[in-house]
């Protein structure tokens, strides 16, 4: 996956990848929506052929900075991927 930050304020936050599913960055997206400070996060997928997918967040940065909220956000991914790992061991 190539990622890179295209912008980066306390309020906004532009990520950029390339050859990759959007549907990652789109379940990124579902989690940011639902965190306390955040107005908008969602998905761009600029044309199907160029394999470029954008997640923009926007949040209002006197209850969470756009970086946090992100991070925040993966925290909680990589605890359903945890957890939905040790269910699919368990089978």
């Amino acid at each position: 996956m190539e990622l890179k930050i295209v912008t980066l304020r306390d309020d906004f936050l532009e990520i950029e990848a390339v050859d990759e599913d959007p549907s990652v960055l789109d379940s990124l997206a579902e989690i940011l929506q639902k965190i306390d400070g955040v107005e908008y996060a969602g998905i761009v997928i600029e044309h199907p052929l160029t394999m470029k997918t954008i997640l923009r967040v926007m949040t209002n940065k006197q209850k969470i900075k756009s970086k946090d909220a992100v991070i925040k956000a993966l925290d909680e991914l990589s605890t359903i991927v945890d957890e939905l790992i040790e269910k699919i061991k368990q089978i």
